[in-house]
């Protein structure tokens, strides 16, 4: 089965993405078992705490995130899940030219101009599907994008809607991930789509023109040439793949550009202007929106149980989960070798191979009125171990995977969340009860698909715990 996924492409980005590849072994333990003293001085018990759980949308994640080293990639198009509803997705982003030559085009006759888009190395949903397509169509921006504006996935821009960039085209979601070799090496064909020549021009040559006079070229361009937005013609169309694209890469066959070809009349070579995201001055954003009404997710959402029997997940944005744990305080003095949530998917609803869970989750503590100090009550905030922030460390020793565990002879594919440090500050601040938010990978926007036993699960196998390991020294 190929998902066109690549496991050390996935992301988490802290605050705005964290990014994590992680190989070799984990360490989940702040002080491990296996080196208790000899002579039984040490005793090594361990408690499960219930959970309360509930299904909650989350739509908070930023989409204009642009960091040093990290790939920006976009959803475009259109996906319906069973359990989930409907997702669209549409980039907006700005180009620069890679020359600043106002007199370009002068003296050359200009042929055509397409929009390329390089296929972002993950397919979400179907992607063995050679035949499934999707219109695709490009608007000129109405407004302006800032370089250091923030923007989240539930913002749109005013786009040109009247005189489109781009007739509708089909794309082949398929043959995208195809590639091809420019001097040895490969590239993906991505999406390329044929612009309108006199609505481009009417919009680029001015906004070339006016570099003859400029002293800050990048940003006088961008001033008159506001960006493109890239979007599926029929939100309504059933989809069953949901690609991402990449907006920066290294050169000419790796960005997400508008490419420009003329001639000069009388010879045959043709030549191709650039118009390129960079990361340097360019804005982007991924606008992603969820249509769930009439998708089983949103009993999920609207429930006043008390305790939901189950759970679901999807990246930010879309479905999050919040967890109660109460009785931290209850737990016996020592010291904690392992405090570790587990999440267990349930049987039946996560069936489909193509639409599958995240590679890992994340935990955000969400304080009370008194715990942590400082931090108001549903604020969320970082917990103890993902400290230092700057490291990307902690990430691996929180683990957040799906493993496989066998109890009571029945296989179970669970989540595991290590919060060692974060439990032990509770009970040294005398707080009972700890309040996380988890969520998928912050990268693939809205992609993935959850469904876990919540706290008042049937099977009380599958229901969610914080399973905790702790010494006692023998007196």
């Amino acid at each position: 089965m190929n998902h066109h996924y690549i496991s050390l492409r996935v992301i988490i980005l802290f605050a705005f993405i964290v990014a994590l590849t992680q190989t070799g072994c984990r360490e989940n333990t702040l002080i491990n078992s296996n080196v208790a003293p000899a002579n039984n001085a040490v005793n090594v018990f361990s408690v499960s705490l219930p959970c309360i759980t509930h299904t909650y949308y989350s739509d908070t994640v930023i989409t204009s995130t642009n960091i040093g080293g990290l790939s920006i990639t976009q959803g475009v198009g259109v996906i319906s899940d069973p359990f989930f509803g409907t997702m669209v997705g549409s980039t907006y982003f700005q180009v620069m030219p890679a020359s600043f030559d106002s007199g370009l085009y002068t003296g050359t006759v200009i042929d055509s101009a397409v929009l390329f888009m390089p296929y972002g190395g993950f397919t979400y949903g179907d992607s063995a599907n050679q035949t499934q397509t999707q219109t695709y169509q490009v608007f000129y921006l109405n407004d302006s994008l800032g370089y250091n504006s923030i923007y989240y996935s539930f913002n749109t821009k005013a786009i040109d809607a009247s005189i489109p960039l781009s007739a509708p085209t089909a794309v082949n979601l398929y043959n995208i991930t195809d590639t091809y070799s420019v001097n040895g090496i490969y590239y993906t064909k991505g999406m390329r789509i044929p612009l309108k020549l006199p609505v481009l021009l009417k919009h680029l040559l001015p906004a070339q023109g006016i570099l003859s006079s400029s002293t800050q070229p990048s940003t006088d361009f961008i001033n008159l040439f506001n960006g493109v937005c890239v979007m599926p013609v029929n939100p309504q169309q059933p989809n069953t793949v949901f690609p991402y694209f990449q907006l920066d890469g290294s050169d000419i066959y790796s960005e997400a550009e508008i490419l420009v070809y003329h001639h000069v009349p009388g010879i045959d070579t043709a030549v191709t202007e650039q118009y390129y995201f960079n990361t340097g001055t360019c804005a982007h954003f991924n606008s992603i929106t969820k249509s769930y009404s009439h998708a089983p997710v949103s009993a999920l959402l609207a429930s006043t149980q008390a305790n939901d029997s189950i759970i679901a997940l999807q990246n930010q944005p879309g479905a999050s989960i919040d967890v109660i744990i109460p009785g931290i305080s209850k737990i016996p003095n020592g010291i904690i070798n392992k405090a570790e949530l587990q999440l267990t998917l349930v049987p039946g609803y996560n069936s489909n191979p193509y639409l599958f869970p995240p590679e890992k989750l994340t935990p955000l503590g969400v304080g009370n009125a008194t715990y942590p100090i400082g931090v108001g009550p549903g604020v969320e905030y970082n917990v103890a171990d993902r400290y230092p922030l700057t490291s990307l460390s902690p990430l691996g020793v929180m683990d957040g995977y799906l493993h496989t565990f066998v109890r009571n002879g029945v296989t179970l594919q669970t989540f595991t969340i290590d919060i060692p440090r974060e439990v032990m500050a509770s009970i040294a601040a005398k707080n009972d009860t700890l309040h996380l938010h988890i969520n998928g990978t912050q990268d693939f926007y809205g992609a993935f698909h959850m469904v876990a036993a919540g706290g008042s699960y049937r099977d009380t196998l599958y229901r969610p715990q914080l399973f905790v390991v702790y010494s006692k020294l023998n007196k």
